[in-house]
């Protein structure tokens, strides 16, 4: 073995070792649950339809398509009846205002409607599809999803999440070797990262966990 690729081993061999030690690159922030808070746990969520998260300057255009994606996703992951119960768009019609923070009043009734006592906001700021195939991309998928659950009476925040992640190759990012092991070696579509990303900070609160 020559002493290039000795040293090439012993940086892959190093960065499989960091990466099982530390959090993902790319932004993935994962789950926070509120510490110590004052509210008691959910008797049922309502969960609100998917909003563009508040951004200067003119809209961009694929989120529309995001928002669709992650609110069936959303539909696959936490499932519909018992304590999860999903709100329709018409419901919150002068409520939930595009690109607005529902203001707890609001949410109050938002809840009220499907008898809960907390909220399931989730907001989409990028949502950029790969161009190419599994094998091969000229842009990478790109995708960033912020959620947060709170009680609707006083306010409090049971628990947050981000997913922020541009795919990319094991040239690029050594540490991405770890997400390649679950992955596989493959380009994933933004569906596939929206997918990915939620099931991962979403089963990380306790409240949203199955």
């Amino acid at each position: 073995m020559t002493t290039k690729n000795i040293l090439i081993s012993t940086a892959l061999l190093a960065a499989l070792a960091l990466s099982s030690a530390c959090s993902a690159t790319g932004g993935h922030q994962g789950t926070a649950d509120a510490k110590k808070s004052p509210a008691p746990a959910p008797t049922c969520i309502g969960v609100l339809p998917v909003q563009a998260a508040v951004m200067s300057g003119a809209r961009d255009r694929r989120l529309d398509t995001g928002i669709a994606v992650t609110d069936g996703i959303l539909r696959d992951i936490l499932g519909q009846g018992g304590k999860i119960r999903f709100i329709a768009s018409e419901q919150v019609q002068g409520i939930q205002l595009p690109g607005e923070i529902v203001k707890l009043d609001a949410s109050r009734e938002a809840a009220r409607s499907v008898g809960c006592t907390a909220l399931l906001e989730t907001s989409l700021s990028r949502y950029v599809e790969r161009d190419g195939g599994p094998y091969g991309v000229q842009q990478p998928a790109a995708v960033t999803v912020d959620y947060r659950l709170y009680d609707v009476n006083s306010g409090a925040v049971l628990c947050h999440g981000r997913f922020d992640e541009q795919q990319e190759s094991l040239m690029e990012n050594l540490f991405a070797i770890g997400k390649a092991g679950k992955r596989g070696i493959t380009w994933r579509t933004a569906e596939e990262l929206t997918r990915e990303g939620l099931q991962s900070i979403l089963t990380e609160c306790r409240y949203l966990g199955k």
